[in-house]
């Protein structure tokens, strides 16, 4: 019978599964999802709540953003995100970054109090303001971004408005 190496110090449990997963070949995937994690300290609170890494793939990360306008946005950030990303891994795991559409951004429960959620006041002159402001816009999809934030943004000075009024 063999005798087994005594250990001269105790080992902690995460390192004790993953040997346990390395043997399984499971380690590559916890690797990814740790990387993953680390994205919305890379990218910061408003691109990330526009986008969501979906996997690593040969040193390639794929993440879905919610338009094609952020993806075009993104292109021109990639560079930086995949440094700092390397950097907040501790090693060169990403060679590129590649953006699709596909992210559907969490829907906020009712019971929350976000500022976003506040109804939306318009009197018509703004709507047809809105309306003649982006029908020049070619890009549907543009256009319907810049109406939701001129709305946005004019429902909430209507209501600073109201509240100076009180």
């Amino acid at each position: 019978m063999r005798r087994r190496k005594q250990q001269t110090q105790l080992q902690s449990i995460g390192e004790v599964l993953f040997s346990a997963l390395k043997k399984k070949g499971l380690n590559l995937k916890i690797e990814e999802n740790a990387l993953l994690k680390l994205w919305p300290k890379a990218v910061g609170p408003q691109i990330a709540s526009k986008t969501q890494p979906d996997c690593l793939r040969g040193g390639i990360l794929f993440v879905k953003t919610i338009s094609s306008v952020w993806v075009q946005q993104l292109h021109f950030m990639k560079e930086e995100i995949r440094d700092k990303l390397n950097k907040l891994a501790g090693k060169n795991v990403i060679k590129e970054i590649r953006f699709l559409v596909g992210h559907t951004p969490v829907q906020i429960k009712s019971g929350e109090n976000v500022s976003s959620t506040k109804k939306i006041v318009l009197k018509e002159r703004d709507k047809k303001m809105i309306a003649d402001c982006t029908a020049a816009l070619a890009d549907h999809e543009l256009a319907s971004i810049f109406k939701r934030i001129m709305q946005i943004e004019i429902s909430r000075r209507r209501q600073l408005e109201s509240k100076k009024v009180r």
